[in-house]
């Protein structure tokens, strides 16, 4: 009777573990048409967070489609931003080219797996962001850990760098849309977070 029991409480869990995980699909077409908004910020203080410094470089507004998620526990950054997002938008928002390749995410950078490119590389590159988000208060942390892949959103905030005085390491954003590799992703300070 027991065993009965725990297997139907195990199944419910990850009936409910997958109906909350799932990616959501929105069938072929662009849903995030609009390339991010940012502006220089030149006015904006430095503050402090948990004991880091944070320096806004600039202001961000985006719409796009989050096309993974991955969870940082233990690395050296995890205490300020344990969540990093890959979102696209343009081309990059539209499943006709998602379904030909797989995003996945290592070492706080993003890459492809694909047999062949769906579009040019450039455009792929130049409309898709890897983001370590930096949620501004607890209700926008908490939306964070509930976002799926396939969920369209939108950020408002602020590009910035960050540093630990306490184990000697800055973490640099990146300001352009057309880089790529180690040094090419936003650290974002969200301000505002919205699920579409």
């Amino acid at each position: 009777m027991i065993k009965h029991f725990l297997f139907i409480i195990l199944l419910i869990g990850g009936i409910y573990y997958y109906w909350t995980t799932r990616p959501v699909e929105h069938g072929p077409g662009v849903v995030a048409p609009e390339t991010p908004v940012q502006e220089a910020t030149y006015n904006a203080d430095k503050f402090t967070y948990k004991g880091f410094e944070i320096t806004p470089k600039a202001n961000i507004d985006l719409e796009a489609r989050v096309l993974s998620i991955k969870n940082y526990y233990f690395d050296q950054y995890s205490e300020l931003m344990p969540t990093d997002i890959v979102v696209g938008w343009g081309p990059m928002s539209d499943e006709r080219n998602l379904n030909s390749l797989m995003v996945r995410q290592s070492d706080r950078s993003f890459y492809y797996e694909m047999a062949k490119p769906p579009i040019k590389k450039n455009e792929m590159w130049k409309n898709a962001s890897n983001m370590h988000l930096i949620g501004s208060t607890k209700q926008i942390r908490e939306k964070i850990n509930t976002l799926r892949e396939g969920h369209i959103i939108r950020i408002e905030g602020y590009l910035v760098n960050a540093t630990s005085p306490k184990e000697g390491w800055t973490l640099k954003s990146s300001l352009k849309r057309d880089d790529i590799g180690k040094d090419s992703s936003e650290l974002v300070w969200i301000k505002s977070l919205t699920i579409l």
